[in-house]
């Protein structure tokens, strides 16, 4: 029974998320087929570990990987949520929620990434890091050193991707997409229904109603997707009923 990362690496976009669902589909990438156990949370959830599971297939209905958690937060189509420094408090019994009333505001300023030479923690922009952690840059106790957890569920399945910042911004992370082998694939209609994300990404429909990924929905216009040959559509938020705190 498989209990190894589908992917390392750092998801970063929908066709990122897509790209690794497709592989899972066709078997190429593994997924989940059983809880983590105690020791094995310890040893693979790490900073580029990206886990899928088919939630009817494993009968999990709440992910639990042993660390403290913020509230999440909306990523586009995905929940991030932050690693809450344990020494500060992270709530009564210190639960992998890692909510807490009362918590003090800490400052806006940049989380630590590497410099592009200087070889030592500098300020992120806020734009950039707003790409990584979303609104999560204040008010509670981050762990200094701390993951990110970035969540997506899709046609019944779930994907729980694990990173740092400073290993997004110095490139150790490489996003799916920038993998030939896994660009290539064409993503199955399945999985590309307007109703599964809450920002649909553009797609073309054929006359026997094939979807075909076009592109992120807020990427530049193209000439394709001005041409009219593909659609992009507004769907209701989602709402999942796995947990993932």
């Amino acid at each position: 029974m498989s209990a190894d990362p589908a992917f390392r690496g750092f998801v970063e976009t929908t066709l990122d998320a897509l790209l690794i669902f497709e592989g899972c589909r066709r078997g190429l990438l593994p997924k989940i087929t059983r809880r983590l156990q105690e020791f094995e949370k310890r040893a693979l959830v790490v900073s580029g570990a990206v886990f899928v599971f088919d939630e009817e297939e494993t009968g999990i209905k709440r992910w639990t990987d042993g660390l403290s958690w913020s509230p999440s937060r909306t990523l586009g189509n995905f929940l991030v949520y932050r690693e809450l420094d344990k020494k500060a408090g992270t709530g009564a019994g210190g639960d992998e929620n890692g909510m807490e009333d009362g918590l003090d505001e800490l400052p806006t300023g940049g989380d630590p990434i590497a410099g592009p030479s200087s070889g030592r923690s500098q300020p992120a922009s806020s734009a950039r890091r707003r790409t990584l952690v979303g609104s999560l840059t204040s008010t509670y106790r981050f762990r200094s050193d701390g993951l990110v957890k970035k969540t997506i569920s899709l046609a019944g399945l779930h994907m729980i991707g694990y990173y740092r910042i400073e290993d997004v911004t110095s490139g150790r992370l490489r996003t799916p997409s920038s993998h030939a082998e896994l660009i290539s694939l064409e993503v199955s209609s399945d999985f590309l229904s307007p109703t599964h994300f809450r920002v649909p990404p553009i797609v073309e429909i054929a006359s026997d109603g094939h979807l075909t990924y076009k592109g992120e929905a807020d990427a530049p216009m193209s000439p394709l997707t001005r041409s009219g040959s593909s659609q992009g559509f507004t769907t209701p938020a989602l709402g999942g009923p796995v947990s993932w705190t």
